[in-house]
């Protein structure tokens, strides 16, 4: 006999995009991430709940974006992506939003998320292309055949040890990340040859030495040299999950990874990536090219 399910409830600071994108028709991707993370209630012939975010233009999460330690969920946007100039202040509110130390986790399925990472996060990240040289003429196309194997070393975040050790391809259900386009920051949790399908990326921003002047992205490899400068990073967590739900009777491993990523950032008081999150930096910063001074004399 099974063991009876273990309880779970959705940590207090998760919140879920609700607008326009999902489909939130009963049985399909938005609705199958809702039953899974219990969010929402039955009410007046439709869900909500006090975590549902309608829009990224609103008040809400205008007040989320200037704080900290809360995570979003953004279900497949199978209906269309939002759209604003990727220097508006909406555009630059969703940036605000991971770099005060906020986790934002997107799903797959399709090229929309890809394209939202890019355009409102300035990175350039591609789809796999049927693996060339491993499928050949399989007509996979966009997507990689898989098996995906959990990239176990010692910068695994925790709550991924007890997932499962592989995923799969689900006849076109996956749409995993070319990993030569993965930018620097990011941390590959499953992965092909190629191409990975669960990532996180930690997006950093400091503030511009020009008064008035909109805070600037940095890679996290240099945060401790602007920290030295009197302009420290924050940092936040972009986890993307390439599963799409529209299934949920075949998504059990893929809900396993789904619910890690939510605990991920569970604590409503810290940032999970410590903002600001960057390297320990050197006890002394050592600029190269100072001369070096003259020789002492015993």
């Amino acid at each position: 006999m099974a063991p009876p399910p273990e309880p779970w409830s959705p940590p207090e600071n998760l919140w879920m995009y609700w607008g326009d994108a999902p489909n939130k028709r009963f049985g399909h991707s938005g609705d199958n991430i809702r039953h899974l993370v219990k969010l929402g209630r039955m009410a007046g012939g439709e869900y909500r709940d006090p975590h549902f975010l309608e829009s990224f233009a609103s008040q809400t999460f205008r007040d989320l974006s200037e704080s900290c330690c809360t995570a979003m969920l953004v279900a497949p946007m199978k209906h269309n992506m939002p759209i604003w100039n990727s220097y508006s202040n909406v555009a630059q509110r969703l940036r605000n939003y991971i770099a005060n130390g906020n986790h934002l986790i997107f799903t797959g399925g399709s090229l929309v998320s890809m394209e939202f990472i890019n355009t409102y996060f300035w990175y350039n990240i591609e789809p796999t292309s049927g693996e060339a040289g491993y499928w050949d003429d399989t007509g996979y196309g966009n997507w990689s055949p898989g098996p995906f194997r959990k990239l176990v070393d010692k910068n695994l975040p925790w709550v991924f040890k007890m997932t499962p050790d592989t995923l799969y391809q689900d006849h076109t259900s996956v749409q995993s990340v070319l990993l030569a386009s993965l930018p620097d920051g990011a941390r590959v949790i499953y992965m092909s040859p190629k191409s990975s399908p669960v990532f996180q990326i930690r997006f950093c921003q400091r503030l511009s030495d020009k008064h008035g002047e909109a805070p600037i992205k940095t890679l996290p490899r240099d945060c401790y040299r602007y920290a030295a400068k009197g302009y420290p990073c924050s940092c936040g967590t972009i986890t993307y999950i390439g599963y799409d739900w529209h299934m949920d009777q075949t998504s059990e491993a893929w809900d396993k990874v789904m619910l890690a990523a939510v605990e991920f950032q569970a604590d409503s008081e810290v940032s999970a990536t410590k903002s600001p999150n960057c390297y320990e930096p050197p006890k002394k910063v050592i600029d190269t090219t100072e001369p070096l001074p003259p020789p002492k004399c015993n």
